[in-house]
Formats: structure tokens, sequence, C-alpha cells
């Protein structure tokens, strides 16, 4: 029999592969019951039991059992060099789980208690008569369970087996289909003869093996971290292995309880996530939601290479690379994190760059892409149908990094269809496959569905975890420098301590620019605008400090470079608002010729311009660094960065051209976070902006095709103003933003619920309190449009927080609401829809066709034939919804049955005809305020796409104007 390495499983596979063999040596009866008394995983099965009929043997007892039998897990994750250790181990562990049953009985805190129980271990007992692990044990257990205070609590434990580790060894070769479940217990010759080919030896992990060059070439470009490369003193090179933190959590569902984002995501995937197994992982993707900077590609980085170096672990490597494995088992060690038992084979897929090639109109699978991706890194080729099989053979980590890089509507649609494709494929096959999935909140609309996918909401550091980090990038900066080294740590502990200059140390990459500017500045900047800007100042005047010949010419361009950089980033963040864009680069020939361009424009004679524009470049992308090669051109390596540019650039000039700038873009998602910066940057110019600002927030929503007033954007900017602490110490400012987030209430939105919710909760934990809550009670009196958007705010403001306090101030605020129970019925499934969690409660009930009731609404205004038609042909971006008007004694409620989002472009088309959007506008105001969830389902089909119009080519535009005016002194 084959020495079956149990202890390669982990605790929670171990759990479920004793389970399937459960259900084989059992029957199929054998179900999971949760978590036993002690917490450990528990399975049961009622009926009897034939022991000569399986290969577990003959219970000491009894040939066959007729009740309840409890099988109890109890896995050693470190088993003992002695075999007496673990039993003594097991012994405590058994005798702990004895006494939890005996205490369960005495509270009758259990529906039923065992008639036998089964304990199943992976520590090997020594079988020596009298004196061995496995007759001590027996003598130990019986005894415990036939003591007198035991049998007096209730307990009366007819049987007891203990499956050790080699009687599991046993039944997993009698079971090989639950062997070849788990990797953990293949050999590299059990996955090849799987795979049936010796010309491409996959997962053999031998020279001949692609996987193998590819996990090599991916661990060292993983290894680099952005921002280690800017060039001067206290610059050692940043390596992922040396700086990597595990970034505080919250999981959808379990608001209340912090937790470790990449812990999470291990100890996921050290379970088996075969879909069509009993005791099956009901969610076994993960979508990790996080603001700009805040670690979503580091730590996508960070769990690739932690399953390489699993893979890798017991591989002879070369020096260079043996290096990277060992620093980052260390970086695991550190951050109190073990390699994966696990094994998965890690992927990691640059989602913008897939994007862009499904934008050419192929329909690239992602096994397509992935092998792709392989060949072109290791030169061998790979076809899909060979990763099909590996996939089929090998647990899987798939890493989809940058969904928010993705801005284009209909790109996101064919990545959704893609990667739902995957999945099918991969349940089809029966694969074991983990999926994780990076995306910024702003503009993440189209939900994965939360009955297949966890959403784990990054949370910010806290200011203890910001100074631990910080030390932790002074001391490797300044490796060879104690005198820096203690003067940028004292004033790195001094900005932590400082409550403004905290709240821009709240992000791993805030902290690690933070670190690069107190360096030079004692005086620390007080929002992100400044906190970018100094940085890009920071690595201006360090290059032009220095003793070499390109710094006199840095120091005296200063303004032409600060200009390259800003119009780079402006048409990198309007080329990127496009699938083709998505990866946002720019030929060195078009960046030449931008600097050209922008010299000739100030008057300078064509030769000049041409050797000028040269050092320029030269200056922006080898000594600066901030645009670095990408893709056979040259970008932002930091994203953040290339915002900030766009920020600037949509900044310069008169009041009125900035304004309508920010207007154009503000309902995009892609240009959120330059909006924010944009406006920081106003703010900090003169206090005049504070009310140009909220009068563009007031008129932002006019625009009659974008229904701004049913589907507003301003409360959700007026949010993110708040909480990007633009408005501290700015009271009326302060004041006045409150007022916009709460325009929401006149509707539920359609978009954006818990980036209001999330502001609520905030501002309601500041003076603002008693104000906010009397503004959400006062829609208790109003439309029941009005009340249902106030109890959404609040249910989800519910799920945010775990704190006493605050609970106390929504239970309130509800109880003054006071839903009837039709109402409530509405807001449940309106929630379920916005959540994408429709699909878990199906509705077989009959109800009015929403695309019928809306176009006969249409109708009645009007509308004439060929337009009418048109439109109906838009509305079918809801085609199969249905709802039921539904009386509550007061009014008619319409409550969804049936929610369809289709593509949108018919009816985004269709509202460019004026005519057209003011008869849907006129045709939704003869709705009901009751029949708020039809109007917000349409709202939720279309707003998204309507938000994700281009804008980009029209504000370059708008600016290369604005600097051409400028630069003409014809009129002076």
């Amino acid at each position: 029999m084959p020495d079956y390495d149990l202890n390669r499983l982990g605790s929670r596979a171990f759990e479920q592969m004793i389970v399937a063999l459960g259900r084989l040596e059992i029957g199929p009866g054998v179900r999971v019951f949760g978590d036993g008394p002690d917490g450990g995983r528990e399975a049961t099965f009622d009926g009897t039991i034939n022991w000569s009929a399986t290969s577990a043997g003959v219970s000491d007892q009894a040939d066959s059992w007729t009740g309840y039998t409890v099988l109890q897990s109890k896995f050693q994750i470190k088993p003992k060099a002695e075999p007496r250790d673990n039993a003594l181990w097991l012994q405590g562990e058994i005798s702990r789980e004895i006494a939890s049953w005996v205490k369960a009985a005495k509270g009758r805190t259990r529906s039923r208690l065992p008639d036998y129980l089964i304990f199943v271990t992976n520590i090997d007992l020594s079988p020596v008569a009298k004196t061995g692990g496995i007759d001590t044990l027996h003598t130990f257990v019986s005894g415990k369970l036939k003591e007198k205070e035991t049998v007096k609590a209730g307990l009366r434990v007819k049987g007891f087996m203990i499956w050790h580790a080699e009687q599991v060894r046993s039944m997993i070769d009698a079971h090989q289909d639950v062997r070849w479940a788990y990797p953990g217990l293949l050999t590299v010759g059990d996955v090849l003869a799987l795979l049936g080919s010796d010309n491409m030896p996959l997962g053999s992990m031998d020279l001949r093996d692609p996987l193998r060059e590819e996990m090599l070439r991916s661990l060292k470009l993983d290894r680099y971290i952005r921002l280690g490369q800017a060039g001067g003193p206290g610059d050692a090179t940043l390596w992922l292995d040396e700086i990597a933190i595990d970034v505080p959590a919250r999981l959808d569902g379990d608001e209340g309880t912090s937790l470790r984002a990449v812990r999470h995501i291990l100890d996921l995937g050290e379970t088996n996530l075969r879909q069509r197994q009993a005791d099956r992982i009901e969610r076994p993707n993960v979508v990790i939601v996080g603001g700009p900077g805040q670690g979503k590609s580091t730590l996508s980085q960070l769990i690739a290479q932690a399953y390489r170096v699993a893979m890798l672990t017991e591989v002879s490597l070369g020096p260079s690379t043996d290096e990277v494995v060992k620093g980052t088992a260390a970086a695991l060690d550190r951050l109190g994190l073990a390699a994966p038992r696990n094994r998965r084979w890690p992927v990691r897929v640059d989602l913008a760059k897939y994007a862009e090639e499904l934008s050419t109109g192929s329909e690239t699978t992602l096994l397509r892409w992935i092998s792709k991706m392989i060949q072109k890194r290791t030169e061998q080729d790979i076809q899909p149908g060979h990763l099909r099989e590996w996939l089929k053979a090998w647990p899987w980590a798939l890493i989809l990094d940058g969904l928010d890089e993705v801005p284009s509507a209909a790109a996101r649609r064919m990545l959704y269809q893609q990667i739902e494709n995957l999945l099918t494929t991969a349940e089809d096959l029966d694969a074991d496959l983990l999926v994780v999935i990076t995306t910024r909140p702003t503009g993440y609309d189209e939900r994965f569905a939360p009955d297949r996918y966890q959403h784990l909401y990054l949370q910010r550091l806290s200011a203890r975890e910001a100074a631990e980090f910080s030390l932790q990038i002074t001391n490797k900066r300044f490796v060879n420098d104690d005198e820096m080294r203690v003067k940028v740590a004292d004033r790195m502990a001094e900005a932590s301590r400082d409550p403004v200059s905290a709240r821009l140390m709240e992000t791993p990459l805030q902290v690690t620019i933070m670190s690069f500017i107190v360096e030079k500045y004692p005086n620390l900047p007080p929002d992100r605008f400044t906190l970018f800007n100094l940085y890009y100042s920071t690595m201006c005047d360090r290059e032009g400090g220095k003793e070499i010949a390109i710094a006199r010419f840095i120091v005296e361009n200063r303004p032409r470079i600060d200009r390259l950089h800003e119009q780079v980033g402006l048409v990198l963040q309007a080329e990127s608002e496009v699938a083709e864009g998505a990866e946002a680069s720019m030929q060195p020939e078009d960046l030449r010729k931008l600097a050209r361009q922008q010299l000739l424009e100030r008057g300078f004679a064509a030769r000049d311009a041409e050797s000028i524009a040269e050092q320029l470049v030269d200056a922006a992308t080898r000594r600066l660094v901030l645009l670095t090669p990408r893709d056979g051109g040259v970008g932002f390596e930091i994203r953040s960065l290339q915002e900030l540019m766009a920020a600037r650039a949509l900044t310069e000039g008169e009041d009125s051209d900035v304004l309508g700038r920010l207007r154009l873009v503000g309902h995009s998602p892609h240009w959120r976070n330059t909006w924010l910066l944009a406006a920081g940057h106003l703010l900090l110019t003169s206090e005049r902006f504070e009310k140009l600002i909220i009068r563009l927030l007031r008129d932002l929503d006019n625009e009659p095709r974008r229904f701004g007033g049913r589907y507003p954007t301003a409360p959700l900017l007026a949010a993110d103003i708040i909480a990007d602490n633009l408005a501290v110490a700015r009271p009326n400012f302060e004041r006045a933003l409150v007022q916009r987030v709460f325009a929401i209430l006149n509707r539920p939105p359609v978009v954006g619920l818990d980036q209001i919710a999330k502001a609520v909760s905030s501002l309601a934990r500041t003076r603002h309190r008693e104000t906010i809550y009397d503004l959400l009670k006062s829609a208790a009196p109003g439309s029941a449009a009005s009340r249902a958007a106030a109890s959404l705010v609040l249910r989800r403001m519910q799920s945010m927080t775990g704190s006493r306090e605050p609970q106390v101030g929504i239970r309130l605020a509800m109880e003054k609401i006071n839903l009837s129970a039709i109402e409530e019925r509405a807001v449940s499934e309106w929630l379920k829809i916005y959540m994408n969690d429709a699909a878990r409660s199906p509705s077989t009930r009959r109800g009015k066709d929403v695309v019928d009731h809306l176009a006969r609404l249409a109708e009645a205004t009007g509308l004439d034939g060929s337009m009418l038609e048109t439109l109906r042909d838009g509305l079918t971006v809801v085609a199969g919804s249905i709802f039921e008007p539904v009386d509550d004694g007061h009014s008619s409620i319409a409550v969804l049955l049936k929610a369809r989002a289709g593509d949108p472009t018919a009816l985004v088309n269709a509202l460019e005809n004026e005519d057209i959007s003011v008869s849907l506008d006129l045709a939704l105001d003869t709705l009901p305020s009751s029949h708020w969830a039809v109007e917000e389902l349409l709202g939720w089909a279309v707003k998204p796409a309507l938000d994700r119009l281009p804008v980009g080519p029209e504000v370059v535009e708008l600016v290369r104007n604005a600097k051409t005016e400028e630069s003409t002194l014809d009129d002076i």
C-alpha cells in the first residue's frame, strides 16, 4: 500500500476527504452537519452500518451499528517525530471532545446525542499490543465513555472507532477516485499517467515542463514592487518578499469580523473546491474589492507567489530562483502564514490586456489566452487542450487582476461571459478551481453573484499597522544609512500620530509614498492630491539636485517636464477608457511628438524643439522614471500617478473651463479618482471652489438623456468627497455636501448603495450624528420611494457595523420609517436584485411584464410609431423582468418577481433622440411612487452603461484647445 502523505492535505481538505470516504464506506447517508461541540467539523450518519462490508474493518463492539453515528476529524497540522507524543495529542483531543458532548448533554444544547462515535486522524499510531498507541487509546476512550459523570449526563455511547492514518490510507487505496481528487496524495507519475503525454510533461516540474518554466519567470516578475526603482539615495530595491503585508479586510455577510485578505484566500485554497462533491464549498471564488493604492495587485502577486513556492519547494532550482523561493517562504512565515499544502498551480491574468484581445472581436477563451501567455514566456507550444487536461488533473489558483481597469461596458460583459464559461468548464471537468478577481469599488456595478463569489472588502490600515509598515519600508530603503533611517523613521512616526496625516497613511501605497516625501519635506501633506503631487516633486527635485549633466536641464525645464507628464497622463487616462487602450501606453514616437508639439506651440524653432524634446523625453523616462517601458511603449507604472497628472491637466485654466471639464467626466467611474484629485487640487487653490463645486454637484444631473433626477451621480460624488477627507476643517462645505448626499433619499439608488451607506455611517460617527439620523427618519412621512431608499441605506449600514451604538441608531430609524410587510418585501426583493442575489430565490409567480408595461406608458405620451418601436427595442434590456402589484391596504406596491438585465446598447442609442428620452421620462413620471421598483430596475440596467460613455477624447480636445489659446500671445 502506498505511503500517502496525509499531512499535505491540511485540516479542511482532510475533513472533506473523510466525508467522501465516509459516504463510500458507510453509505450515502453520511452528511455534513457543521461545527461540532468543540468547533471541529462534524459529519453524521443515521442508520445501520455493516462493518464487515467495509474496508474500515470490524468494530470491537459489534459487527454492525444501528443508530446515530458522529464522525469527528482530528487533524494534527505538524505531527511530532515520536508516535507516543502524537498519541498523547490525540488522547487530549478526544478527551476534550467527550467533555464537550457531556456538557452538551447536561445543557441539552444539542437536539441529538450520538449512539456511536468515530474519530478520524492523520497521525500514525503504534500497533504494539497493549502498550502501543492504538490499544492505549482504545482503553482510554472506553474508560472515559464509561465514567459516572458521562453516563449520568445522559451520554450513552454504545461503541466507538478510531480511524488512524494507516486505516485512512487503506480506505484511500480501496477508493482511488478519492485519491485523484486530492493532489497532495498524487505523485508526478500519477499526473503524467493521467495526462497521457510524454511530449508535454505538464506538472512534472522537470526541465521539460513548460509550467515550471512559466512559474520560474513569473516568480521573478511578481517579486518586483512598484515604486521600487525611483532612483536616488534611500532607494534600495523594494522586493515583495521583503515588505509584503497582509491587508485587513471584511467579508460580505460577516461585516462585524475583521480578517486578513491573503490568509482568508489561502485558507479557502486549502479546501477541495470541486463542485460535484457532497461537502462542497458553496462560494469557491473571491472578489477582492479595494480602493486606489490599497494593494489589490500586490495582494494578487503575493497569493500567486505563495502557490509558486508551494509548487517549487521540492524542486531543484538555480541560486537566484532559490533565493526568491526562500525569501517568499520567509515573508509568509513573517506574516504568520505557511506555504499552501494544497499546491495549486497559480496563473495570474492581467484583465486589461485580456480585454484588449477580446475588443478586437476575437472570442479568445480564458484557457486560450493563458496558453498564449505561457507560449510567449516559454516559447513552448502549449495548447488550450493541454491546459484543459491540466485543469482536470490538478488544482488551480486563477488570479484575475484589474477588473476596474476595463472601463468599457461591452468589454466587461465579454469578460464576465468568458469567466462564466471557464467556471462552467471547470464544473463539467469537476476541477478544483480557485478564482480570485480584483477590482475597485467605483464602477463595480455588474456584481458577480454572491451565491458563487465571496466579496472581500479591503479595509484601511490602522495607525499601528501603518506605523509598522512605514518602519519596515524605511528600514529597507535606508539599509546602509543609519542617520537617514532614524530621521525618516522619526518623521513617519510623527506623521502616524498626527490625525490629519494619519488619514493619508491608510493604504500601503500612501505609506510608501509618505516615506519618500518625509525624507525631504518636514511639513506633512494634508490631502491625497498633495501627497501624490509631493511625491512627483520629490522625484523631480531629487534628480535636479544631483551632480550629473542632465540635472541642470531638469531644473531649467521643470515647467515643460511638468506639462509633458500632465499631457501624457490625460491622454493615457482618456485612451484607457476604451477596451483597446485598457493597458494605457504611448509609443515612444508619440511621446516625442507630444513634447515637440508643446515646444512648437511655445514658439521654439523646429530644430530647437526637436533637440529639447529628445532631452525632455530622456528626462521623463530615464531619470524621473515615472514613465516606464510597457508593451513597446511607455506608461505610468502607478495608476494613481497617471490619474494625478490627468487631474493637474484638468484643473489648468479659467474656472469656467475647469468646471466644464469636471462636469463632463463627473459621471464616469473610470474618471472618478481623477475627479477627486482634481477637486482636491482646486480646494487647495482657493476657498471659492467650495461654492463652485457645490454648484457643480447641484447642476450635474440635469442632462435629460441621463435621467439624472431619477438616477443621480452627484450624491455619490458628494459621498466620495467626504470619504476623501476633502471637507475636513470646512464646516459649511461639509454641511452642503451632507445635503447633496441625502438627495439620494428621493428614490432608491441604482448604483453606489454601499458607497452611500458607508459615507452615511462615517458621518453618523461624527458631530453630525443627530442630523444624519434625523434626515433618515425624515423619510418616514414621505413617498413610498423615499421610504424605500432610506430603508435600503439603513439595511446596508446595519450590515457594515458590528458595534452596538450605531446599531441602536439604525434600529430606531428603521422603527420610525416602519415599512409595511409588503413594502418590506419590495425592498428585500430589490436588494436581492441589486446585490445580484435574485437567483437564489427565483419566483414562479405570474405578474406584469416590465417591457410591455413601460412601452404602454410611453405610447400614452404620444410618441410616434417608429420612435416608439425604437424605444421598445431599447427597453428589451430588461426583457424577462416581471413585477406584481400588491395591495398593502394603503396603495399598490410593485414587487419585482424576476429581474433581467441584458445589453443596454440599444436603449443608450435610443436615448440620443431627445423625443424618445423625453417620452420615456414622461412615462416614468406616470408611475406611482409605490412602483419605484419598476423605475429603479430600468436604471439598474442602463445607468452603468450611460456612466461609462466615453468622454476622454472630448476632454483631451478641450484641454488642448485651451493650451493652444494660452500659448498664443498675438493679442498682447
